[in-house]
């Protein structure tokens, strides 16, 4: 499958908040992608995530309730107590499984290596633990681009430092600086289409 835009997945949890709106902040808007939010969230409270990350960007941002196609310009945030997997240029929204540890981020990084290859680029952003990490090393091999938060500017840097120490980002940058990244990695991308 051949796709004329690119996926970002952007996976963060404690801490993620600021990162993210940091990110939204500063994202230039022209840019040909999709954006994937996945955040850490309490099962049994509604997030509020989709209508604040709105107000830090003219991209429309889709709360996911239910299973929706990937469409460039938009945002699409993941909602409490579920996981998203991607399938062609379907995400699909199922309940989250029953346990303890959440693998959320690494569970949509992977199945978007998959189907997106190479217009796969994964973020990780502030959290505790090593979420992402297996996710991101899918998305490296499948021929995408992983970049990590710098730690020093991370609330919590568990999550990003595991992505700098075994999988080896092409970035390490605040959240703001990664915004502006995507425009180079996006016209680098597209050189070897």
């Amino acid at each position: 499958m051949k796709n004329d835009f690119y996926v970002v997945a952007i996976g963060a949890s404690s801490g993620g908040l600021k990162a993210l709106t940091d990110f939204f902040d500063h994202l230039p808007f022209s840019l040909p992608i999709a954006i994937i939010i996945v955040q850490h969230l309490s099962r049994d409270h509604k997030s509020l995530l989709a209508p604040i990350i709105a107000k830090h960007t003219e991209m429309e941002v889709i709360r996911l309730e239910k299973n929706t196609e990937l469409v460039k310009g938009k945002v699409f945030v993941m909602v409490e107590d579920t996981e998203l997997d991607v399938s062609g240029n379907t995400l699909l929204v199922g309940k989250r499984p029953a346990g303890k540890v959440n693998k959320a981020i690494d569970r949509l990084m992977i199945s978007l290596a998959g189907s997106f290859r190479e217009k796969a680029i994964g973020i990780i952003l502030s959290g505790g633990g090593n979420d992402g990490l297996e996710g991101a090393l899918y998305i490296k091999k499948n021929g995408g681009h992983v970049l990590a938060q710098e730690p020093n500017t991370a609330e919590v840097s568990s999550m990003p430092n595991s992505i700098i120490v075994y999988d080896h980002p092409i970035a390490t940058l605040s959240p703001a600086e990664l915004a502006q990244k995507m425009s180079t990695i996006c016209n680098k991308v597209n050189d070897f289409k």
